[in-house]
């Protein structure tokens, strides 16, 4: 026998023999706890895993939106006129099929001069349609109406 046989026998793990007639390894029941436990972790993983890809896409949609919008604010901007009518915009398709609208409304009818502006932007995802909005408050005094 060489040193360097005795040397790694020496620092080699070797488990007690098995008593004569049974065999060393692991019994069923550790293999199906193990096989279970990895199981659900994997079914765990999986699912985090698809509600990340689902945030991913949401996230995109609303950039997307957030692009449309700024398109759109600069093919019908928002600026201050005798008319308020005019701010109106009708449901209007993009070239990448996202809508736009515009709609101005009164807010209250106590207070005549404030007026609501909804700035919305609509997409298709997953068959049901999303909408993006945002709500102003303008204050507005007619001039015409005060003579």
């Amino acid at each position: 026998m060489t040193l360097l046989s005795r040397l790694l026998r020496s620092f080699a793990v070797n488990p007690s023999p098995a008593p004569p007639g049974r065999r060393q390894g692991f019994s069923l029941i550790e293999v199906v706890i193990a096989t279970a436990i990895l199981g659900v972790s994997l079914a765990v993983l999986l699912t985090a895993a698809s509600k990340c890809l689902l945030v991913l896409s949401i996230a995109t949609h609303y950039q997307e939106a957030q692009l449309v919008r700024g398109q759109a604010e600069m093919e019908f901007p928002l600026i201050a006129t005798n008319d308020l009518d005019e701010l109106n915009v009708p449901l209007t398709t993009m070239d990448n099929g996202l809508t736009f609208e515009r709609i101005v409304e009164e807010e209250d009818e106590d207070e005549d001069d404030l007026h609501v502006i909804r700035t919305r932007v609509g997409w298709s995802a997953r068959g049901e349609s999303r909408l993006d909005e945002i709500v102003q408050y303008i204050y507005f005094v007619d001039e015409e109406k005060d003579e």
